[in-house]
């Protein structure tokens, strides 16, 4: 309890007017509430110091902290909103006021209010981080880029730096720069298979089919039930042309993840393309059974009348759709 001494005797350097002198006894109340884990007397106490005295920064803080510990966000950036306004130098403010702003998924706010936490103090990687995190999930690479630079410059060894480096180039479709970032991310524990997938993933974005492919052999031998790895590598097979090894690939995904709608979609692919290429009627007619039951699965999926189409064109029944529904 020492430091609420130390915060007592500040308020007594301030001016001794009664008003303020009831809003501290009020506000030095609520935090002893909110260590008992008693919010909501905590944020009656607060209100009531915020409203003796709207100046009191420290209690339109502590309120906002108490908003949020019981999940009240707009209130809780209501009160940031208003700490911030009395003091613009406190990093703390900004950094709770952005906070409650992600929670709420208003990203761009949340970002720039990290944005100027970290201006505030060039030495937080968290503000950083988050400002980086915020934008790319306001769909603002770029600017994502920027506070993954400045991270990197704070901690040359973050992996979440680098993580959003590469979700950040990824953004602005740079897949040679995702690409070489997972790289790096996987020098030290090689057997990350979700890097190793993400980095799969920008090489084949890239068109560059043969080390995906590469990547992802080496995913499945060591996590054999990696239903992505699978799926992933019927597609590389099927655009290097080995459309025996993709239905094998594919068949794999849809047995570990019999939810697949993808894995159902590429298979029937797959199939069709070897069924064109040696007249089987068998492989075609599995072709459209695995292009219902990835309908079936996910019948909003991007691209459904591309496959409504192709179902249409290569069925020999007299409902094309047949199935669809089951």
């Amino acid at each position: 309890m020492a430091w609420l001494g130390t915060v007592v005797l500040g308020m007594g350097l301030i001016s001794g007017c009664a008003e303020r002198r009831q809003a501290v006894d009020l506000y030095l109340d609520a935090v002893m509430l909110r260590e008992l884990g008693r919010d909501e007397a905590a944020v009656r106490q607060l209100k009531a110091a915020v409203a003796q005295d709207p100046d009191l920064v420290l209690a339109q803080s502590e309120l906002g902290r108490a908003y949020l510990a019981l999940n009240e966000l707009e209130l809780a950036a209501e009160a940031f909103r208003q700490a911030v306004r009395l003091d613009p130098w406190s990093f703390q403010d900004h950094m709770d006021l952005a906070m409650a702003y992600e929670k709420l998924g208003r990203f761009r706010e949340a970002a720039q209010v990290f944005a100027r936490a970290g201006e505030l103090n060039a030495e937080s990687l968290e503000a950083q981080l988050a400002a980086a995190r915020c934008y790319l999930s306001a769909g603002r690479p770029v600017q994502a880029l920027v506070h993954c630079e400045s991270a990197r410059q704070i901690d040359p060894e973050s992996e979440e730096a680098l993580r959003l480096l590469a979700k950040a180039y990824e953004g602005q479709k740079d897949y040679e720069q995702a690409a070489l970032t997972y790289q790096q991310l996987l020098k030290d524990n090689p057997e990350r298979s979700e890097v190793a997938l993400a980095l799969a993933m920008a090489y084949i974005k890239s068109e560059l089919y043969d080390p995906a492919k590469d990547v992802l052999l080496g995913v499945v031998q060591t996590r054999p039930d990696q239903s992505r790895a699978f799926r992933d590598l019927g597609y590389c097979f099927l655009k290097l042309g080995d459309a025996d090894q993709a239905i094998a690939m594919y068949e794999k995904a849809t047995v570990l993840d019999n939810g697949d709608w993808e894995a159902y979609r590429g298979l029937g692919v797959a199939c069709m393309v070897k069924a064109q290429r040696t007249g089987d009627e068998a492989l075609q007619a599995a072709a459209l059974r695995h292009w219902r039951r990835s309908l079936a699965i996910h019948p909003d999926q991007p691209r459904r009348d591309w496959l409504e189409k192709l179902i249409k064109e290569h069925s020999r029944t007299t409902d094309p759709l047949r199935g669809f529904d089951d």
